[in-house]
């Protein structure tokens, strides 16, 4: 089971951008973990709250062999790091 950060972290993000923009994430940067490359996305999924903003999160296992949470918030465009296993 993932453990889920207090306060998720603001991080940078080098996606593939397909034919709808920015559709799934290569590698990121954070000031926890560093620079770290996508290997597998293992997880997709959306959710959206009562105000129908909706979070786009993805399950990966980077080239530190750890899995972590990401997910992009579509109303603000901004990444941020979830949790980590």
């Amino acid at each position: 089971m993932a453990k889920v950060m207090a306060i998720p972290e603001l991080i940078q993000v080098s996606c593939y951008a397909g034919s709808r923009g920015a559709e799934a994430p290569r590698a990121f940067r954070s000031s926890t973990a560093g620079q770290l490359d996508v290997v597998h996305i293992l997880k997709r999924w959306v959710q959206e709250n009562l105000q129908r903003v909706q979070k786009e999160y993805f399950e990966v296992l980077a080239s530190d062999g750890e899995t972590y949470i990401l997910y992009r918030d579509r109303s603000l465009d901004l990444w941020f790091l979830e949790g980590k296993d």
